[in-house]
């Protein structure tokens, strides 16, 4: 027996509740379109980025017939674009499972920009206190847990941390392509990794995913991931399975001629310790059906993505029951 893992940025899916404040109701027609993905692939568990906070209550209510249970807390994105979890009812039944929800929004990374690094020196030189304290995730970091019911102080049998990285939007122009911020963020979440590698002593699976906004597969590993690459077995399921590189995309971006540029910006991190335990026939990437019993192609232009449910294409991951099993 298998369960699915679910990747997606639904981009801006704010819902009636959420659509204020400058938030454009996502279109009706995208928001079947993507409860028919969820029909068809039936995830047990999705980590979904750019939620309402209160859509994606209503989403599993007026869609999903109520058949999973929400996992979400308020972060930090000004445009309220938050990261949750829906994790299906029948599955944590099934299992005896009882899911914790840690937000990490609240927690200090370690970082400040350039100008505010400099304000705070003049503070200290002034005798005065500093003006600037480290910022935190542009969004969160959300932690699922997976615990025995009655064993939810001991070891978890699955984790999850759940990103979506600063983007690389610089409005205010302090950071080029945000490549401070997200490489800030990249190493908080490499830390608390680390942490929780060595508390447990690798005995889970502790999964990373979401939308990293860069690409950090073996092939085209960006600068701002390097605090990963030092993390001996843990590679994107791509990697793992040797998919084909054309077959891996999860975002089609635009250059300024308005050419498309294939990238993956969502990825599945885990260690190599837990790679026998995936099916890599019911994993990949999600390729959204057309009228005609098959799929629509690559986006190849600012319309034809806008035609699609969201901007990204969503990541599958498949496994066996059996890394459910306390190692």
């Amino acid at each position: 027996m298998t369960f699915q893992i679910l990747v997606w940025n639904l981009e801006n899916f704010f819902l009636d509740e959420d659509a204020t404040q400058g938030r454009y109701q996502k279109d009706e027609s995208k928001v079947k379109a993507i409860a028919r993905v969820f029909q068809e692939l039936s995830p047990d568990i999705a980590f979904l980025c750019e939620v309402g906070l209160r859509s994606l209550h209503t989403f599993n209510e007026k869609h999903l017939e109520n058949h999973y249970k929400v996992y979400i807390n308020k972060g930090n994105s000004p445009r309220g674009i938050e990261i949750g979890y829906l994790v299906k009812r029948e599955f944590l039944e099934k299992y005896q499972l009882i899911a914790d929800l840690i937000s990490h929004a609240n927690k200090p990374i370690n970082f400040l920009y350039p100008h505010e690094l400099k304000a705070n020196k003049e503070a200290k030189i002034a005798g005065r206190k500093p003006r600037f304290s480290s910022h935190g995730m542009s969004r969160d970091l959300a932690e699922l847990q997976l615990h025995k019911k009655g064993h939810a102080k001991t070891t978890p049998l699955l984790g999850i941390l759940g990103i979506h990285l600063k983007s690389r939007l610089d409005k205010e122009g302090q950071d080029w392509h945000g490549l401070r911020r997200r490489t800030a963020e990249a190493n908080y979440v490499a830390e608390i990794y680390q942490k929780r590698i060595k508390r447990f002593h690798n005995k889970y699976p502790l999964f990373i995913c979401g939308d990293f906004n860069g690409e950090i597969h073996e092939q085209k590993r960006d600068p701002e991931f390097r605090a990963f690459y030092h993390l001996d077995g843990l590679k994107d399921f791509s990697d793992h399975l040797s998919l084909e590189r054309e077959d891996c995309v999860s975002f089609v971006g635009m250059d300024k001629n308005k050419k498309p540029i294939p990238m993956q910006l969502d990825a599945f991190l885990f260690h190599e310790k837990w790679k026998n335990f995936l099916d890599g026939k019911g994993s990949g990437f999600y390729r959204y059906p057309n009228e005609e019993g098959g799929v629509y192609p690559l986006a190849t232009s600012p319309s034809s993505r806008h035609g699609l449910p969201s901007d990204h294409y969503p990541l599958v991951t498949r496994w066996s029951e059996q890394i459910l099993l306390p190692s």
